[in-house]
């Protein structure tokens, strides 16, 4: 199970132009393999309690609950989060106009519906129509519309937004799936009805259904191509527990979880077929509320906490060595964002604490060594770190970060609380400190905006909707604004906006860098090859929406 929120971000890189690896040709020479039925069974969630509704709007549906609606419903493009690459999907094309608040799509030829009725620009116009109309609908997050999408013949459609959305892009056409208007503008409540059986231009159509097991089987009118697998099995795991007994006894071909012991349980059953790839899908990070004042408003302070931890530990103890630790103060993903790194931002964090230096930046700061603990004015470094006891690994870091803390005479203590508080009181400003995974994404603007848009947050007391340790300096503010208002094209702004926020964020350490936050992917390749590999990372490698059309059409059924 993905834990983490995937939030996707603005791409600083032109569309690949190339189809994709699965011409259309390549669909006669695959009949030979559906003369037999090859199956591969999936699975991207645990604890899902199945319920026949595929509606690709509701997010309660089993379809996004498993996050597998885009095996029935695609998007416009697809985003290689693990690099820079934009592949051409539903639309083949984009363009921006009127300085970034018109997208313009160009929508590929010969695409049908899976009830064999054509795909045009008029079903892309309506999707967006419908949610600009309809605010529960609006699951992917897209911006504010200032008006109805207009199209331009059949392959043609423009999109109007009220401010720029240059930095919405990926959530505009990466994250948002299109739905048929001949069958849709009959439904009243689209963010609420139950579909029970889905009409999409995706590689697969519903076979049949049960609360155990959903089937799907090939779309033989793929505009791709035939699908290279005859059928996709997704199964019901109510524990991770289940679903990696499933995975180590060859039930499960491809999963999503978090599975403890790895190695042992189920790569070294089988280290020919057996396979994970732990992708760095975000930057994890101790969160600092600034806002309410104390120790932690001093940027020294949370600058000499940074250097105090042991990363290593944190990866090897409390991640069971699935995620790496970061290397960079500026908080960018490695390696997928070293693009935009300079000299002297890659490993400048050191993995283990830099205690000589944490003594010279306290007393840099005029703090003292009272009582076995550094004060300055009677006031002694102390903080508390809230993390769910759920979160077995990140209440688990949460206690080795203070018992490093200890070590070099600053007062910690691990405040475990359940799940519900901790999403309560993040928002709302009631906490010290916290772990909590990144935004993710090929750019660093979301990350960046996560963590330092002051325009997001709110006065403490008040959910805010991001920068939760109300962080505020007109710098910041200024460098997030200017990277929405840019053009992608623009890498010269862009990197130097880039440079900007990586350099408050390094310096003022808002929140401090721990982790790369691994995207879960086990893997089988008893039966079928192609998956997204450390050698060869070409898309997101979890098992899950929107990148399983693409991952799914370069897998190859082994003879």
């Amino acid at each position: 199970m993905i834990r983490r929120t995937v939030i996707w971000v603005a791409v600083l890189g032109m569309l690949t132009m190339a189809t994709a690896a699965f011409a259309v040709g390549a669909g006669a020479a695959r009949l030979s393999a559906h003369r037999r039925t090859t199956v591969i069974t999936l699975e991207g969630n645990t604890g899902v309690t199945f319920t026949r509704n595929f509606n690709p709007f509701d997010t309660q549906s089993f379809a996004t609950s498993m996050s597998v609606r885009s095996l029935s419903y695609e998007p416009l493009l697809e985003f290689n989060l693990l690099g820079t690459q934009i592949h051409p999907w539903l639309a083949t094309g984009y363009k921006f106009s009127d300085r970034g608040r018109a997208l313009t799509f160009t929508i590929r030829k010969g695409v049908r519906w899976s009830d064999g009725k054509p795909f045009t620009a008029a079903d892309v116009a309506f999707t967006f129509n419908l949610i600009r109309a309809n605010a529960a609908a609006n699951y992917s997050g897209l911006p504010p519309m200032s008006q109805n999408a207009t199209t331009h013949g059949k392959l043609q459609v423009t999109l109007h937004f009220r401010q720029p959305v240059y930095t919405d892009l990926p959530a505009i056409g990466g994250d948002t799936f299109i739905v048929p208007a001949h069958i849709w503008k009959g439904i009243k409540h689209p963010a609420t009805a139950t579909i029970v059986k889905p009409i999409g231009t995706g590689p697969y159509v519903l076979q049949s259904y049960s609360p155990q097991i959903v089937k799907y089987t090939a779309n033989r009118r793929y505009w791709g191509g035939l699908p290279p697998i005859s059928q996709v099995d997704v199964p019901s795991y109510s524990t991770n527990s289940a679903a990696s007994n499933a995975l180590s006894t060859g039930q499960l071909t491809w999963a999503g979880n978090d599975i403890p012991n790895i190695k042992s349980v189920f790569v070294d059953r089988n280290r020919r077929t057996n396979h994970y790839f732990f992708a760095p899908g975000s930057t994890v990070t101790l969160f600092f509320n600034v806002g309410a004042g104390g120790p932690l408003a001093n940027a020294a302070v949370r600058r000499a906490i940074s250097f105090a931890i042991n990363r290593d530990k944190l990866s090897s103890i409390g991640e069971t060595g699935y995620e790496r630790p970061a290397t960079s103060t500026s908080g960018l993903i490695l390696p997928n964002q070293k693009q935009y790194l300079v000299k002297g931002d890659t490993g400048n964090l050191p993995g283990t604490p830099a205690t000589k230096k944490v003594y010279s930046i306290l007393k840099g700061a005029g703090y003292k060594i009272v009582n076995g603990t550094w004060s300055k004015n009677g006031k002694q470094i102390s903080f508390s770190i809230e993390d769910p006891t759920a979160y077995s690994d990140y209440y688990e870091d949460s206690q080795l970060i203070c018992q490093q803390m200890h070590a070099v005479h600053i007062g910690c203590t691990a405040d475990g609380v359940s799940t519900s508080q901790w999403y309560t009181d993040l928002p709302a400003g009631h906490f010290q400190a916290a772990i909590h995974w990144g935004a993710g994404g090929i750019s660093p603007f979301v990350q960046y905006q996560n963590w330092m848009d002051y325009s997001l947050s709110a006065k403490i007391g008040t959910a805010a909707t991001a920068d939760y340790g109300r962080y505020h300096t007109k710098a910041a503010e200024a460098a997030l604004k200017a990277m929405e208002a840019t053009n992608p094209a623009n890498t010269k702004a862009i990197m130097k906006e880039v440079r900007q926020l990586a350099s408050l964020f390094s310096n003022q350490v808002p929140d401090a860098p721990l982790l790369y936050g691994a995207d879960w992917d086990e893997y089988s390749t008893a039966h079928f090859t192609g998956f997204p590999t450390p050698a060869n990372p070409y898309m997101d490698p979890s098992p899950g929406d929107p990148q399983l059309p693409y991952i799914l059409m370069h897998l190859k059924v082994k003879k």
